[in-house]
């Protein structure tokens, strides 16, 4: 596997924006899964498949992560969502959610998604508030992100309308033209340009 080339009609081609996939039969049904962008990642998780499939194939018992119940670990999960995230995503996103997931699990001893449960993401929101000191637009926000976490990992219909936390979106304050003038009226030119910049580009 060569980074980033692709071969197209029998051709060698460069597309650095691509993503790896891969590909395998499930019984009748094709299966393709997004590997990321990285090269070596994704040679890396082909031959993690294929040494899985290999050991279905020889009728071995293959459980998912290494769960012995076959339920996948919130720790495992975490990681491989904020991996595709990095890939995908802007670093002010990704580092949104690394911090709200860490935060998530500080608050929530659980350690298989499928013991996961209502309760504990309200805990969440408690614990943003009264131990992380967190702003309610903040708590808002990081309660959104692990929310999106979640409903990736097929946990849907968890919370209801009520259980979101709420905030109070800040009107701007606005200055009236008589204010301004009077500001103007006792700033010297340079910071008559400043203030004007800054009126300008909010």
């Amino acid at each position: 596997m060569r980074a980033d080339l692709v071969i197209i009609n029998g051709q060698e081609e460069r597309h650095p924006e691509g993503a790896y996939y891969l590909e395998w039969w499930k019984g009748a049904k094709r299966v393709r899964l997004s590997v990321g962008k990285d090269a070596a990642d994704a040679s890396a998780r082909r031959l993690q498949k294929e040494a899985e499939l290999n050991a279905v194939n020889h009728g071995v018992a293959v459980t998912q992560n290494g769960n012995a119940n076959g339920s996948r670990s919130v720790a495992t999960a975490v990681t491989e969502f904020l991996d595709e995230t990095r890939l995908t995503k802007k670093p002010k996103t990704y580092a949104a959610y690394s911090t709200a997931l860490k935060y998530f699990q500080e608050s929530c001893p659980k350690l298989n998604l499928h013991d996961i449960e209502r309760k504990d993401v309200l805990k969440f929101s408690s614990f943003l508030r009264d131990v992380k000191k967190q702003s309610p637009r903040s708590v808002y926000n990081k309660f959104e992100n692990v929310m999106t976490f979640l409903k990736a990992q097929g946990i849907r219909g968890l919370m209801g309308k009520n259980d979101w936390p709420r905030f109070v979106e800040e009107e701007p304050e606005v200055y009236e033209r008589e204010e301004l003038e009077t500001l103007f009226a006792v700033c010297d030119e340079k910071e008559r340009r400043w203030y004007e910049f800054f009126l300008m580009t909010g």
